[in-house]
């Protein structure tokens, strides 16, 4: 999740300011120019949050807690629509309810697995195996790549 969020931070911040910084290469028009500017912090936060999310989702989906996905993935697209509707006057308020729906699942996945609801969160709070810093195959000890094979059944 970590290495997600630093990822996530990195591409946001190379697209927000491709967006600040490039305009020009896209439009020769001034007005789109700073229409895109307006939107470039929203475009970093919309990417970045983007990006966390997937990483957080695919950590909900390999501890296979789909019930939990659906119902999330279902109140939160409820939420925009109702936000697109009825709040949305420009270009950065889309982008806001689209982090707004990405961010919401991912504090409320991540909240849930903090407290130690879900298959993920019984994996963080059991404190075995890679969790609690112990070597899942050996080779984290210093074994030679050839001695934990040899110890894989064929």
């Amino acid at each position: 999740l970590a290495l997600g969020g630093f990822v996530a931070l990195g591409v946001g911040s190379l697209a927000g300011l491709s967006v600040f910084f490039g305009s020009s290469a896209f439009s020769s028009d001034v007005i789109v120019q700073g229409l895109a500017r307006e939107a470039a912090p929203a475009v970093f936060l919309t990417v970045a949050t983007a990006i966390f999310a997937v990483t957080v989702d695919g950590a909900m989906l390999a501890s296979k807690d789909f019930g939990f996905m659906l119902s999330q993935g279902v109140l939160t697209m409820l939420m925009q629509l109702f936000l697109l509707k009825t709040w949305c006057t420009n270009l950065s308020d889309i982008f806001a309810t689209f982090t707004l729906r990405l961010g919401s699942y991912a504090i409320v996945s991540l909240i849930r697995a903090t407290l130690g609801y879900g298959a993920l969160g019984r994996a963080l709070r059991s404190g075995t195996g890679i969790f609690k810093g112990t070597a899942v195959n050996g080779a984290a000890h210093g074994e030679s790549d050839q001695a934990v094979r040899s110890r894989i059944p064929v």
